[in-house]
């Protein structure tokens, strides 16, 4: 089974080539600063991709900035999942979704299943494909203790979008997907390709 992995469109998924593949992952920030009209236009072109699977979690972009409310709480289109600590089996593989904010004080992060195969997070785990332009460090410190534990097949993550890249550490695939660049505002970097 091909994945496509994808995080931080912004609101140019439409510059996106993407590759053949089974299933689409997406990371969160489908707009940008809380566009409601982009939202709407992601959803009608995510429906109409030739994917069997197409699934997405919400990022920190995707929320009306004055009522700071989730916009992508409505009905999704058909064919299309969002998992919000929630998860999906698909040919066996359980993929499991925590969008963001990650919810330390409720601790909602612990009810992510110890046989996850595929991990999507938006926030990345500390020091591992977290670094700012400044080199800052941003990942969370909680999420890296978890994704050790459980060692999931593929960790898929953005938010960070300068470190886009992937790192195998032990049994785990760390995937930064962003393909947005902010200050030339379109797509930059390619979708990741991998099977299961």
């Amino acid at each position: 089974m091909k994945f496509i992995a994808i995080s931080d469109t912004h609101g140019c998924h439409r510059q996106l080539n993407l590759p053949k593949g089974d299933v689409l992952l997406h990371a969160g920030d489908v707009c940008n600063q809380g566009n409601g009209e982009q939202v709407i236009d992601f959803l009608k072109w995510m429906s109409e991709l030739d994917f069997e699977h197409k699934i997405l979690i919400r990022g920190n972009h995707d929320f009306d900035l004055e009522k700071r409310v989730s916009l992508l709480d409505i009905e999704m289109p058909k064919g299309i999942l969002q998992l919000d600590n929630s998860g999906v089996e698909i040919n066996g593989q359980l993929i499991w979704g925590v969008p963001f904010p990650i919810d330390w004080k409720n601790r909602s992060w612990e009810s992510i299943p110890a046989h996850t195969q595929i991990l999507i997070t938006h926030q990345p785990p500390y020091s591992i494909l977290d670094l700012t332009p400044t080199f800052t460090s941003r990942g969370e410190k909680g999420l890296l203790e978890k994704v050790k534990q459980l060692q999931p097949k593929v960790h898929l993550f953005g938010h960070i979008h300068a470190s886009y890249g992937k790192k195998k550490i032990d049994n785990t695939l760390y995937l930064n997907a962003s393909t947005y660049k902010a200050s030339e505002n379109r797509i930059v970097n390619a979708p990741f390709i991998f099977e299961l």
